[in-house]
Order: C-alpha cells, then structure tokens, then sequence
C-alpha cells in the first residue's frame, strides 16, 4: 500500500511539473511571436479611424476548432500518433504597448468596454508537442460580427520558437 502511494506521488509530481513546463513554453512562445500573431490587423479597419486591440489573458479553448485545430497541428509535423493535451495558461507577462500604429491593452480593463473600435484577440487551443519542439496556437481576431480564425505553426529552434506558418481556418 505504501509503495503504490509513492507511485501516486511521484507520477502527481511529475504531471505538475510537465504541466508548469509547458506553461512556461506557451508564454514563451506567444511572448517571443507577439507581433506575428498580432499579423493582419488591418482587415478590420473600415474607417480611418485608429483602432485599439484588446487582448484576452488566458490561452483558452474553442471545443468546436480543437478537433481540426490538433488534426491541422499533426498533419503539419507528421505527429498523427501523438495524444495532445492543453493547458490553461495566464498571459500576464505581455507587453502592453503600441503594435504598428495599434495599442495594446488586457481586455480586463473596463474603460474600454464600451468602444466600438476595438479588435479583440483570443489566444485559443494551444498544443504543443510531447517533446515540447513543436507548437501550434489558434488566434481569433475580432471586431463587431466579423472575426478571422487562424492556426500558427511554430517549431522550436535553440530555446526559440520561430514562426513555421499560419493557416486560414475561417471567416466569419
């Protein structure tokens, strides 16, 4: 009995661990790839008028894309075997300031909650491989009812992820 408690400690420990590595390496990777992600803003823009974006803090999930979102990332990276997990990860260490000629700011702060000229973005379905070397995130770009759903590739290069492509999911 106590010899099977020590393999329930040891496999909670691990899983804790795995689970704050990739945390780290999707903070990571978002971190060092903001402004790709932040790609194509313009598409929103009807007016002249200067738009804001405003960023969601959670990776969260679309249950609706995470299916073709895990197929797309295999299929790209030849990974069919692999089981993917995804992780809740806090987005908190983004630097808020000016991307092109558009600023950047937490949607959590509520001054903003009334514009209409705010593109929201959400960091959706992030996976990442199980030997953490490649990564893929969905990024949904809004602004009234019209929104891009798009998946970046990324692969991981000397501690960096760098940019291996993106992937038109839909228009809406």
């Amino acid at each position: 009995m106590v010899e099977n408690f020590k393999y329930l400690l040891l496999f909670l420990l691990f899983s804790c661990q795995n689970k704050e590595q990739k945390v780290q390496l999707g903070k990571q990777l978002i971190t060092q790839n903001f402004t790709i992600l932040l790609d194509h803003l313009e598409y929103f823009k009807l007016s002249g008028n200067p738009l804001d974006v405003s960023i969601y803090q959670y990776v969260g999930e679309i249950k609706a894309d995470q299916e073709a979102v895990i197929k797309k990332f295999q299929d790209k990276f030849q990974l069919s075997n692999e089981k993917i997990d995804n992780d809740l990860i806090k987005l908190a260490e983004i630097p808020q300031k000016n991307i092109g000629e558009y600023r950047l700011f937490f949607n959590s702060d509520n001054t903003f909650k009334n514009r209409n000229d705010v593109i929201n973005v959400s960091f959706v379905n992030l996976v990442i491989s199980k030997n953490n070397q490649y990564a893929a995130v969905e990024v949904v770009k809004s602004l009234g009812s019209g929104a891009k759903y798009e998946i970046y590739y990324f692969k991981q290069v000397n501690n960096k992820w760098v940019f291996e492509g993106k992937e038109l999911l839909a228009l809406g």
